[in-house]
């Protein structure tokens, strides 16, 4: 009778999926069959999803994972089959004693021979445990069956998801199955042409060959006799001086003055002048009279300085009157006569009679009296 095969989540899915598929929804349905122990669709999800995307970290360890449970499973049915067999000696050792023909029987007629058969048929006297023990056994080659089957086909999987990088030398199936499951394969009653094939595949996977080591040649040291001057001093690079900025120094003064640095001309007040930042001396003239005035400059910024050269005069006035030098704030000199008093060249003097009008005389540097009358 034909039956037929459950489609789980898988069984329509196309091994060449296309890349704008849902990725994450075959991730669940992977998922899923893992959970369910659906082996197979499980693996056929888990292919399909890693054609899409070869590193996806979740196949990868869903795969890893199946391939660690049916090793697991492989090594309890392994310990199972082994368990059934030692049940089994003892009936196979009691089987001569009841199989063994009788001296007595003859063979020429009918009634004897099927006395024979039936004497020496396993089956036909063998207990109800033997015979299910025999089963156990079928199911075992059949679980066996397929759990290499599955471990072949993740094999085929892993060579699909990279056929350009190199594989890495693998292990023999061998190895990761009890040493002596291929001779508890051989000894089942009733060897299946699939396993004994698949058995086959597995035993011919070759096993890398250890790289002998290579052979260490001695090193030879040599010793020269010839004494290493000990390293001089290293000399240092200059390191580059960084010019700092510039500033201005804006220079005025009430008469005429001319500026000189290191007897260089540099210019006539009032002007601006843009020297380096740091300590300036400068020398100021005015006919044969000299000045020297040290400016401090700041970089960016703007110095001012009003520049000034004073004369001694005799100051007097008709009737009396109060002196004053004019600026933004006056400043008093005192009520005439004034004697010695030192006045800056250019200034202008306000002289003040409460009387008269107040009169204004300019100082030009020249005089050494000045006299003022009023009205």
């Amino acid at each position: 009778m034909s039956q037929t095969e459950p489609t789980g989540p898988a069984g329509d899915l196309e091994i060449r999926e296309s890349p704008n598929g849902s990725l994450y929804k075959l991730i669940e349905l992977a998922r899923q069959a893992y959970e369910q122990k659906r082996i197979k669709d499980c693996l056929d999800l888990t292919r399909a999803i890693l054609l899409i995307d070869p590193d996806n970290a979740q196949a990868q360890s869903l795969r890893s994972s199946m391939q660690s449970e049916l090793h697991r499973n492989l090594e309890n049915v392994s310990a199972f089959r082994r368990q059934a067999q030692s049940k089994e000696k003892p009936e196979k050792q009691s089987e001569p004693s009841r199989t063994a023909v009788p001296g007595n029987v003859e063979l020429d007629s009918e009634s004897n021979s099927a006395a024979l058969i039936e004497a020496t048929s396993p089956l036909a006297e063998a207990p109800n445990d033997s015979r299910r023990m025999l089963k156990i056994g079928s199911l075992v080659r059949a679980t066996v069956l397929v759990l290499l089957s599955a471990t072949v086909l993740s094999i085929s999987v892993v060579s699909l998801m990279k056929p350009a990088t190199t594989p890495k030398p693998v292990a023999p199936l061998r190895a990761s199955t009890p040493a002596n499951s291929s001779q508890q394969i051989q000894n089942v009653n009733a060897p299946e042409p699939e396993l004994s094939w698949l058995t086959n595949s597995i035993e011919t996977v070759p096993v890398p060959e250890p790289t002998p080591p290579a052979a260490e040649n001695p090193s030879t040291t040599y010793r020269s006799s010839a004494v290493v001057p000990p390293p001089g001093p290293v000399a240092k690079e200059p390191q580059p001086v960084i010019a700092a900025a510039a500033g201005t120094l804006a220079v005025s003064s009430q008469t005429s003055v001319d500026i000189y640095k290191d007897d260089a001309y540099l210019g006539a007040a009032p002007v601006s002048l843009e020297l380096p930042a740091g300590t300036h001396t400068l020398e100021y003239r005015h006919g044969g009279l000299r000045k020297y005035v040290t400016h401090v400059i700041n970089s960016n910024e703007t110095t001012k300085t009003t520049i000034t050269f004073d004369v001694s005069v005799q100051i007097n006035s008709k009737p009396w009157a109060a002196v004053f030098i004019d600026g933004v704030e006056k400043k008093a000199l005192g009520q005439t006569p004034l004697s010695g008093v030192r006045v800056p060249i250019g200034s202008v003097l306000i002289f003040e009679n409460p009387r008269f009008q107040t009169k204004t005389y300019r100082v030009t540097g020249n005089e050494t009296g000045i006299q003022i009358v009023f009205p």
